[in-house]
């Protein structure tokens, strides 16, 4: 009942301060107060700016269709953001460590919501298929050049079908350049839809994974850099949280001003 009474009290001002505006005002103050309502059930992404200095760019071809896509991240902390396709930078997707649900962020409006455990499913991040055998190099198939590197292909045998992981001799890169696509790599595989074998693969130390191919999927290293300047200001980012709706947020504000009144009474 003090929920409801609450969301009147909060309707009732709304429209009256409306009644006192003149229509041009109104014209100004609506969208603000809508606004404000729909945050009520948005919180900040977090706290400061978070930075991203390494990158690295791919392409996808699968079911006939390609897409390039690109990762931001970096070593400073565990957060990444994704564009699944170069060709719609309308949204991307975020994930602050890889146990935290992913984010999906409109950046021209500064708002996001957390994706449903059953969407994730849907849009194929899963981890249900693990690799169970390892990738051992074809020493008699010819190598590839992927991103101006030598590859040779692993190939293991999955499910009857024939997978090839395309892997560079960790050698031929410079530390910087390897330590960054090691982890780069495994934030791409991770977070890539529909390739759970690419998740779990089982590939030897030496090896750096440049590209991959399974039936009609390929993917591909196409470059990457260590001087990336994309940033988030996470305190201006506004996001839907699960399961917080406006009636939740109106009960836990009348319990917040109950205690506040109980506290002032003890005093």
């Amino acid at each position: 009942m003090k929920i409801v009474l609450f969301i009147t009290s909060f309707l009732f001002l709304f429209l009256s301060s409306l009644a006192q505006d003149s229509t041009a005002t109104q014209k100004r103050f609506l969208p603000s107060m809508t606004e404000e309502i729909s945050n009520l059930t948005r919180k900040p992404l977090g706290e400061g700016t978070l930075k991203f200095e390494s990158f690295i760019m791919y392409t996808v071809e699968e079911k006939q269709k390609s897409r390039a896509g690109k990762i931001y991240f970096s070593e400073n902390h565990e957060a990444v953001v994704w564009l699944e396709d170069l060709n719609h930078e309308n949204n991307f997707f975020f994930r602050a460590t890889q146990d935290s649900p992913i984010i999906t962020i409109t950046p021209s409006k500064n708002q996001g919501a957390e994706i449903s455990p059953e969407m994730m499913q849907a849009l194929g991040y899963s981890d249900n298929i693990e690799s169970t055998e390892e990738y051992t190099v074809d020493k008699k198939s010819p190598e590839s050049t992927i991103a101006n590197s030598e590859c040779q292909p692993a190939i293991a045998i999955l499910d009857e079908s024939k997978h090839t992981m395309w892997v560079a001799s960790k050698k031929s890169f410079k530390k910087p350049d390897r330590l960054m696509l090691e982890r780069g790599l495994r934030l791409i595989f991770k977070n890539q839809t529909r390739s759970p074998f690419l998740s779990s693969a089982i590939t030897k130390e030496s090896w750096i994974p440049l590209g991959y191919n399974c039936d009609s999927y390929k993917f591909r290293i196409l470059n990457w850099g260590l001087d990336g300047e994309f940033k988030l200001e996470q305190e201006d980012i506004m996001i839907k949280i699960l399961g917080l709706d406006l009636k939740q947020v109106a009960k836990q504000y009348v319990e917040d001003l109950e205690k506040e009144k109980n506290l002032q009474k003890e005093d």
